[in-house]
């Protein structure tokens, strides 16, 4: 038994600094390992404080809607030369359909006898020969002309006039686009030789039916 002791002794001293080696190595390891994990953190942190933020969409001002304005229709007459003319004086209106012209005499709707907008907004206080400028007046059934009250016939046919609540009442309604402007100058004055939209029935200037053009 005394013959092991002085081997194991030798044993154990030759061991003991391998043991050290290896654990002073883990160390480095653990240490070298733990270095990179802080050194590649870093590196991310600064990265991401790098890159811009993205920026936020700047709000679209909020403009209410524009209304369009109705543009007016301008009457258009022959001119020299057979040409067209847009008529630019006061403005004056029909009391029968309440319709505005610019340039014009009669209707050309229902050819009564146009007349100045203030005398529509008169009131009590109005003379007869301006409270019948301001009424309905009466229509022809039959050529659809329009005149003021106190006529019982009509004076271009002779047939019976009547007030302009029957006549509205009883006629046939129009499609809109058979009673505002066309846009389109199809029509001429047989008398004067005037030109007008192609849903004009009867001349501005002197009240005779158009024809169309042809």
């Amino acid at each position: 038994m005394s013959g092991f002791a002085p081997s194991t002794t030798v044993l154990a001293s030759s061991t003991e600094p391998l043991l050290i080696a290896i654990v002073g190595l883990l160390a480095l390891v653990i240490i070298g390992l733990a270095a990179m994990a802080i050194v590649i953190r870093r590196r991310s942190r600064a990265q991401m404080a790098k890159q811009p933020e993205p920026s936020s969409p700047a709000p679209m001002p909020i403009t209410p809607p524009s209304i369009p304005q109705r543009r007016r229709q301008p009457v258009v007459r022959g001119g020299g030369g057979g040409g067209l003319a847009v008529a630019t004086s006061s403005a004056t209106v029909c009391p029968t359909c309440r319709t505005e012209y610019h340039g014009m005499t009669y209707c050309t709707r229902d050819a009564r006898r146009l007349v100045p907008p203030e005398e529509m907004l008169g009131g009590a206080g109005l003379s007869s020969a301006r409270a019948h400028a301001k009424s309905a007046g009466l229509v022809c059934m039959a050529c659809h002309r329009a005149y003021e009250p106190g006529l019982r016939s009509c004076p271009h046919d002779s047939n019976e006039l009547v007030p302009f609540a029957v006549y509205n009442a009883t006629r046939p309604r129009r499609p809109r686009s058979m009673t505002e402007p066309a846009g389109i100058i199809a029509r001429i004055c047989p008398v004067c030789g005037s030109k007008f939209d192609l849903n004009a029935r009867f001349c501005g200037h002197d009240a005779g039916e158009l024809v169309v053009i042809n």
